[in-house]
């Protein structure tokens, strides 16, 4: 009786998993993670004949630069994500195991996945973007910066913004340095974005340059919170 109980719910567990890969329309998804204190990251997901066929998984950092995993000092990084894309093919998910000494690695991958998977269901019930914290990045700026925007997203629209400038060697410039209120202008268009249409904040006075930059690097953000 114990044999025909187990066998049973071992069938159930298929039929369901068969059940929920048959959601997936077939096609190429992306996705990416929340953004955490010193990275994001990404997920290409491939669906043929309704299931998992392949999975690409990059990492970015803080300031929206892609990782070398080829010389990357923390090979753990690397390994989350060769092993974890293989993972998720061979259990048609991301119920995985994280990898030893990648915990955050493996965190941002699994939710990238997931949300991949989320646009690949033609009956998942989504907003417009996904919940959660997202980097956006504008232009390489006349006088050598780029805007760096960590974009807070709750029900579609944006509850904050925090900005940053990366200079041309990929430091982050100290506002306290520059002879202009650039403080002042990042906290007015920060309060401006939770009211506009997302990612086209009217000129703010004074600021139209950053109010510009601003806009392309949220906008780059709602990009990667896209459910679409």
């Amino acid at each position: 009786m114990r044999r025909i109980v187990v066998l049973a719910l071992m069938v159930l567990l298929l039929v369901s998993s068969m059940a929920s890969a048959a959601n997936w329309a077939d096609g190429v998804y992306e996705a990416w993670s929340d953004a955490g204190a010193r990275s994001i990251g990404y997920a290409k997901v491939f669906i043929e004949d309704g299931k998992i066929a392949a999975v690409i998984l990059r990492e970015y950092t803080d300031i929206l630069v892609e990782k070398d995993f080829a010389v990357y000092p923390w090979p753990q990084a690397r390994d989350a994500s060769q092993v974890l894309a293989q993972k998720f093919v061979e259990v048609q998910g991301t119920d995985v195991d994280i990898i030893t000494g990648a915990t955050g690695s493996s965190t941002m991958f699994k939710q990238a996945v997931d949300r991949a998977l989320m646009k690949a269901d033609p009956n998942a019930k989504l907003g417009q973007y996904f919940d959660g914290v997202f980097l956006g990045r504008s232009h390489w700026d006349a006088h050598g910066y780029y805007e760096l925007v960590r974009v807070t997203i709750k029900d579609d629209k944006i509850v904050d913004v925090q900005f940053s400038r990366v200079r041309t060697d990929y430091t982050m410039l100290d506002p306290a340095t520059y002879n202009w209120p650039l403080e002042l202008a990042w906290q007015q268009y920060a309060e401006a974005a939770k009211a506009a249409t997302p990612g086209y904040v009217d000129v703010i006075t004074g600021a139209t340059g950053l109010t510009f930059t601003g806009n392309i690097a949220v906008r780059d953000a709602l990009g990667r919170a896209s459910t679409k």
